[in-house]
């Protein structure tokens, strides 16, 4: 039961207008420091590095919920 309830968590937190936007925000935060032709080698190294622990965050989140779908189909079938 574990899965289903961290599950349903992050898919509450997946679907929350507020999370959407906070995910949405950081990311064009981090893509204009990469579209801005003044930004320093750090500043792009750091963008991608926030970029890159977004995706591995989200990435995380998403297979949590695909985890307890193969754990209840695999229950379904016994």
């Amino acid at each position: 039961m574990i899965f289903k309830e961290k599950s349903d968590k992050i898919k509450t937190l997946i679907n929350d207008d507020t999370f959407k936007d906070v995910i949405a925000q950081v990311m064009e935060r981090q893509i204009a420091v990469f579209m801005d032709v003044h930004s320093t080698k750090d500043e792009r190294d750091d963008a991608h590095d926030i970029v890159r622990a977004l995706d591995k965050i989200t990435s995380y989140m998403s297979s949590v919920i695909d985890d307890e779908k193969i754990s209840k189909k695999r229950k379904r079938k016994k």
